[in-house]
C-alpha cells in the first residue's frame, strides 16, 4: 500500500509549516501515521509553477520527501501528477488566488471547485484515502465560543467561495467515496508569514524605530502559532475513520484583542509608544469578535492549543527580529 502524503500549497505560510513538521518526523523520531496505524513513508510537497521555495529551505534534503510543481487549475496536468505520485492522502492547503478577486457572482461561482474535484477523483479506489481540507473561520458570524454549528455569514467574495467549498465536500464524498476532514482555521501567526501581516509588520516597524499604524485594535481574535496549527493536520491524518465527514474548529478558544497582541510584541521589540491605533482601516475591523469553541477538535482529534499564547507570540517576534537582522546582513554583502 502506498504510504505517500501529498501537501498542496506547500510553499505557503501554513502549508510549509505542515511540511516542516512531517519531514522532521520522517527524518527521525515517531513518523506520522495513517488511520490504520501504518506509517507515512514519503511526503510530496506541491508548489504552483514558479512558486517560492523560501519557506522550505531550512528543511534538510532527505529521501523521505520531494518537491513537485503543477498547475492545479489545469485538470489534465494535475490529474497526471496525482497519477504519478499516487498519494494515499492529500493535505489540501493550496490557496485559490481567484477567491480573493472581487468577481461578479456569475464568475465567482466557478472558482475553487476544479482542484478539489480533481483531488477526490484522483483518490478513487485508493484504500484508506483521505482529504484533509483547509477551511476558514472568516466565513462565520461574529462571536465567542463558535462551534461547528455556528451560522455561516459570508461577507465577501472570498468568504462566499470558502463557504461554497465547505458545502462541496459532502457532495464529493458521495460521488467518489473518498473520506474528508475539514479543518477550519482561526487567526494564525508565526514563522514565514507574509511580512505585511500583523506580527511581522509590528516587529519590522517597531524594531527599526518606525511608527506602526493599526486599526482601533479593540477587535477580539483567536490567535494561534502556525507550528501548533500544523499539528492538527498530523492528527487529522491519523484520526479514526469515524472522525471523517466533519468540520473541526482549530482555535484556542481564548480571545485576545489586537491591542493586547500588539503590546505583547512590543515587549520584545520595545518602542510600544510608536504604535498608533485608529489610524488604519482594515476590512475586518468591525467584526468585533471571532473566537473558536475547539471542544470537538480536542475531543475527537486530540489537538490542543498552546498553553502559553504570550510565550508563542514573543518567540515568533524574536524569530522575526533575527530574520530581519540576517536579511540585512545578506543584502549588505550583496551590495559590496
Amino acid at each position: 500500500m502506498n504510504g505517500t502524503v501529498l501537501v498542496t500549497g506547500a510553499g505557503g505560510f501554513v502549508g510549509s509549516a505542515v511540511v516542516r513538521l512531517f519531514v522532521k518526523s520522517l527524518g527521525g523520531g515517531t513518523p506520522p501515521k495513517f488511520s490504520d496505524g501504518t506509517p507515512v513513508k514519503r511526503l510530496v510537497a506541491l508548489l504552483r509553477p514558479g512558486g517560492s521555495l523560501e519557506r522550505l529551505q531550512e528543511i534538510p534534503g532527505t529521501g523521505d520527501w520531494s518537491i513537485e510543481s503543477a498547475d492545479m487549475t489545469n485538470r489534465s496536468e494535475f490529474r497526471s501528477l496525482l497519477g504519478r505520485v499516487r498519494p494515499r492522502a492529500v493535505l489540501h492547503l493550496a490557496l485559490d488566488r481567484a477567491a480573493y478577486c472581487d468577481l461578479p457572482e456569475a464568475e465567482s461561482s466557478r472558482v475553487n471547485i476544479a482542484p478539489l474535484e480533481t483531488i477526490f477523483d484522483g483518490l478513487v479506489g485508493v484504500p484508506g484515502a483521505r482529504v484533509i481540507h483547509t477551511g476558514s473561520a472568516w466565513i462565520l458570524q461574529a462571536g465567542e465560543r463558535l462551534d461547528e454549528n455556528t451560522r455561516i455569514e459570508a461577507r465577501s467574495v472570498f468568504t462566499e467561495n470558502k463557504a461554497r467549498v465547505d458545502r462541496l465536500l459532502p457532495t464529493l464524498h458521495e460521488k467518489t467515496g473518498v473520506n474528508w476532514i475539514n479543518l477550519r482555521l482561526f487567526n494564525i501567526f508565526g514563522k514565514y508569514e507574509s511580512a505585511s501581516r500583523l506580527l511581522p509588520y509590528l516587529v519590522l516597524s517597531l524594531s527599526r524605530g518606525k511608527v506602526a499604524e493599526l486599526s482601533h485594535g479593540d477587535q477580539i481574535r483567536d490567535f494561534n502559532d502556525v507550528e501548533v496549527i500544523a499539528r492538527a493536520y498530523w492528527l487529522a491524518l491519523q484520526a479514526d475513520e469515524s472522525a471523517c465527514g466533519n468540520v473541526y474548529h482549530v482555535g484556542s478558544g481564548r480571545g485576545m484583542s489586537v491591542r493586547d497582541f500588539a503590546a505583547t510584541v512590543a515587549e520584545v521589540t520595545g518602542n510600544a509608544g510608536l504604535i498608533r491605533f485608529g489610524v488604519r482601516k482594515t476590512p475586518d475591523q468591525e467584526l468585533h469578535c471571532l473566537v473558536a469553541d475547539p471542544t470537538r477538535t480536542q475531543r475527537i482529534l486530540h489537538w490542543s492549543p498552546a498553553p502559553d499564547l504570550e510565550l508563542c507570540i514573543r518567540r515568533a517576534a524574536e524569530w522575526w527580529i533575527e530574520r530581519s537582522f540576517l536579511l540585512t546582513i545578506r543584502n549588505s554583502k550583496k551590495g559590496e
